[in-house]
């Protein structure tokens, strides 16, 4: 009896195990800067995820993107900028129950974003067709929301004591976006252009804070 009850115990104690907590990943992503060198936008966001028993990485991302840009075709010019924020998990898929935690790790990524944008357009005039006279194109401070979803994969990997780095390719894919009377959201934060599905990447420095337990 006394063996039936500590293999129990052991088996509670592994049941317990598979969620526990180790601490906190701190991180900020530098990559959308570098967009402001190859383009008019330019993001950048914040996030930290709870890391459960090594393997499950719940994560809240906080972000904020801009743009300013004149179509070259047509004279439209187009700003907007809105903070934009994301939930989701990664999946540590090669983490092994009862292995020593790999200093870096391969993972798999799933997020739900959102954002509410605020944007402007000014364009060149329109000429009446009757009367020849000029009718101004100025829209001021429109606003709309977009809802995307992403999946993709990623690289955690361990630089010195608590310092890694990371980087992700991740596949969006866009849910719904608000459309006003006379317009569209041409460029959506954290999203990108406001063409259809697009790809998108992240570099990041991160920050582990472990969780030391006897």
């Amino acid at each position: 009896m006394a063996a039936t009850a500590q293999e129990s115990s052991k088996g509670d104690t592994k049941k317990e195990n598979i969620f526990a907590f180790k601490g906190f990943n701190v991180s900020a992503d530098i990559f959308g800067c570098a967009y402001r060198l190859i383009g008019n936008s330019i993001s950048g966001e914040a996030s930290i995820d709870a890391n459960l028993g090594h393997w499950l990485f719940p994560v809240v991302e906080v972000g904020y993107g801009s743009t300013n840009v004149t179509n070259s075709d047509n004279g439209i010019h187009y700003t907007a900028a809105a903070p934009y924020y994301r939930v989701g998990v990664n999946y540590n898929f090669l983490h092994k129950w009862g292995a020593k935690p790999a200093d870096s790790y391969p993972y798999l990524a799933a997020r739900f974003a959102w954002t509410n944008v605020k944007y402007n357009v000014d364009a060149p005039p329109l000429i009446d067709p009757i009367w020849g006279s000029e009718v101004p194109l100025t829209l001021d401070g429109v606003r709309g929301t977009a809802l995307w979803a992403e999946v993709g994969v990623g690289v955690n990997v361990k630089i010195w004591k608590n310092f890694r780095m990371g980087w992700s390719v991740r596949y969006k894919l866009r849910i719904k976006d608000s459309k006003a009377n006379n317009s569209n959201i041409s460029y959506i934060p954290g999203y990108g252009n406001n063409t259809g599905s697009t790809f998108g990447g992240t570099y990041n420095l991160i920050y582990e804070i472990p969780i030391n337990r006897k």
